[in-house]
Order: C-alpha cells, then sequence, then structure tokens
C-alpha cells in the first residue's frame, strides 16, 4: 500500500494493535495489508497457537485485528520492533534442506528481482520469501511484519520448510520465527545481528548473511551449505530449479553450536 505525494510512490506504515480472545496481545508496526497472514504468523510463531484450527476467528478492524483461539492467551502484551531479545524454544522441528554455494547465490539473485527496489524502488519497505517448490514473497516496511507475514502464508498454503529469503537484517526474531515453519536455512542481504546468530546456533538454523566486503558468509550450522563438487541432494531429493532440496526432518535443536 502506498500514497502519491509530490509524485513520488511512499510506503504506508501503520500502528496495528493485536487483541487475542479480548486483550491486547502485541503492537506491531506494518504495511496495513494481509493483516489476518500477520495475526496467524504472529499466534503460530509465538507459540499461541499449534494449527490453524486452533483458530476461530480473525476481523480486522481499521487499525487493529481481533483474533478468537480455542485455547487461553497470554497475559502479557508485547511491542514487536525491537532488534533482537526474542527468547524461544525449539518447539517445532526443521526440515532439512541443502544448497550448494553456487546455487545459493544464485538464488540471492533471484531473490533480488522479487524484492521492492526491483520492482518499485521509491517504496521503501522490506522483502521476506520462502523458496519452497515456489516462492512465496512478502512485502512489508518492517521486516519484523514481513517475516510474520510470511509465516502466516505459509501456514495458509500448508508449506513447512525452504529456504527463506529477507532483505532485512537477521535479528533473532527473524530466525526464530523463520523455524517456527521448519526453514533450516536463512539468508539475509544484509549485515548479521548478533542476537540473530545466537539464536540461530540455539535452534540450529543456518544463517547467511551479507557481509560488507567479504560476500555471502555463513554463521552458524554450516554443513547444510554445501561445495560446488559436493552432491546438495537429501534423502534422494534432487534439486530442482527455484526448488531447495528438501527431505527428513530433525529437532532444531540438535547439532546446534554456538556462535564463534
Amino acid at each position: 500500500m502506498w500514497r502519491e505525494v509530490r509524485g513520488i510512490k511512499i510506503a504506508v506504515d501503520r500502528l496495528i494493535e493485536l487483541y487475542v480472545n479480548g486483550k491486547l496481545a502485541a503492537t506491531l508496526v506494518a504495511t496495513p495489508v494481509e493483516l489476518e497472514e500477520l495475526a496467524l504468523g504472529y499466534l503460530y510463531a509465538e507459540g499461541y497457537v499449534s494449527s490453524l484450527e486452533d483458530v476461530v476467528e480473525i476481523s480486522v478492524e481499521d487499525r487493529a485485528i481481533k483474533a478468537r483461539i480455542a485455547v487461553a492467551p497470554r497475559a502479557q502484551p508485547v511491542a514487536l520492533e525491537e532488534c533482537g531479545g526474542v527468547e524461544t524454544a525449539a518447539r517445532r522441528k526443521l526440515v532439512e534442506a541443502s544448497i550448494t554455494e553456487g546455487r545459493l547465490r544464485s538464488l540471492a539473485s533471484e531473490f533480488g528481482k522479487l524484492t521492492m527496489p526491483s520492482a518499485e524502488p521509491s517504496l521503501a519497505m522490506h522483502t521476506s520469501a520462502l523458496l519452497n517448490g515456489e516462492w512465496t514473497v512478502v512485502h512489508d516496511v518492517s521486516r519484523h511484519s514481513s517475516i510474520l507475514k510470511l509465516v502466516g502464508k505459509a501456514l495458509k498454503k500448508g508449506l513447512r520448510g525452504g529456504v527463506i529469503f529477507t532483505t532485512g537484517r537477521a535479528s533473532s526474531d527473524i530466525v526464530a520465527r523463520a523455524a517456527s515453519i521448519g526453514a533450516s536455512i536463512v539468508v539475509s542481504l544484509k549485515g548479521p545481528l548478533y542476537s540473530g546468530v545466537e539464536m540461530a546456533c540455539k535452534l540450529g538454523v543456518t544463517l547467511v548473511a551479507n557481509v560488507r566486503g567479504k560476500g555471502f558468509v555463513v554463521l552458524c550450522n554450516e554443513q547444510r551449505i554445501k561445495a560446488e563438487n559436493q552432491n546438495a541432494e537429501i534423502q534422494g531429493v534432487l534439486h530442482r530449479p527455484s526448488e531447495p532440496a528438501i527431505g527428513s526432518t530433525k529437532a532444531g535443536s540438535e547439532g546446534a553450536r554456538r556462535p564463534p
């Protein structure tokens, strides 16, 4: 969503309040579109619900999202626009994936063409995308909200696992929310944040960030990024163009390491 000012398209940002069973659960900065996906992503990633069946109803009224769920909500509301501080356990399993270094760079370039700077350069918006058979793409003024909307979209499509790309810095909440839908590889086109590296090592997620002067660097759990002469297959599932290899699952905490 955008408004035109002096011939320039400017992205719209709004303060959105999320109510769960009548109580304020979170205040989010977001582009005021795909708000149902934003709510679904938050409810699932934060552990309010375990599946779509736990969600009774979601309604949007101006700048408020009202959700009714089948379980009791938390009592403490949160503001979700910080760059770190999210604490989470490996509640759900990661879906194993592997990718070669060259394919990673190729997909990053492909993702770059889907971002807002490529589509509409004047709009200051982040892009997050899940690659799992095909691209699922979300644009939002907030990188935090973009990943939540992506989680919500993945839930609606019934997707788990894959590789997540984002234009935002990979803070702890970005990594944790990616892991909530089983994504075992997260790639950021920006530089890393230490909270994100800590979270990736804690949850067993492979975190790749674009470090200035060095290019893409694997910061944690590098075993999923294969050299060009290695076989990037997982249990016989062959890499196809625009599709990461997907295979068995394992708990996100297994094999997790501390940041170097």
